[in-house]
């Protein structure tokens, strides 16, 4: 029987080692595609729009607004120093509650800016996007512009 020695280990080829790069290069895309993803899926909104409902104010308990993303669905409430906010989890939740530029926005028409609990809340975009305005006349001025 011989004896094996350091000599006799299997050669790593270059070509070896260029799959193996490239193998966990694509594990990495895949992982990071899949995070992005699920993100994505989490903060955006949970329905489509339709042209007519785009620029028409909406009700704030339909809004999370942590993500400032019309949902479609009452969303949790959030008491804080007597104003009520809206959050679609837990997490939002907790940093309606501790943040105090959750609950903040900025009037996209005076650059002021408006507590997101007394604001004209607005649909910008299919997506579901919001926007924060002071008063249904900064949101008129907003719209001739």
């Amino acid at each position: 029987m011989k004896k094996r020695t350091h000599n006799d280990s299997p050669k790593v080829t270059t070509k070896d080692k260029l799959m193996a790069y490239l193998t966990l290069f694509a594990l990495i895309v895949v992982v990071t595609v899949a995070v992005f993803w699920i993100q994505g899926y989490h903060m955006g909104s949970s329905v489509s729009l339709t042209s007519d409902e785009i620029k028409t104010p909406v009700d704030p308990s339909l809004v999370c607004m942590v993500n400032d993303a019309y949902m479609g669905v009452a969303q949790i409430p959030v008491p804080v120093n007597g104003k009520t906010y809206y959050g679609c989890c837990q997490g939002c939740v907790d940093k309606l509650n501790n943040l105090e530029s959750a609950r903040i926005a900025i009037d996209p028409y005076s650059g002021n800016p408006v507590d997101k609990s007394e604001a004209y809340i607005v649909l910008m975009n299919p997506q579901g996007a919001v926007a924060y305005f002071e008063s249904e006349i900064n949101y008129s001025a907003f719209k001739k512009n």
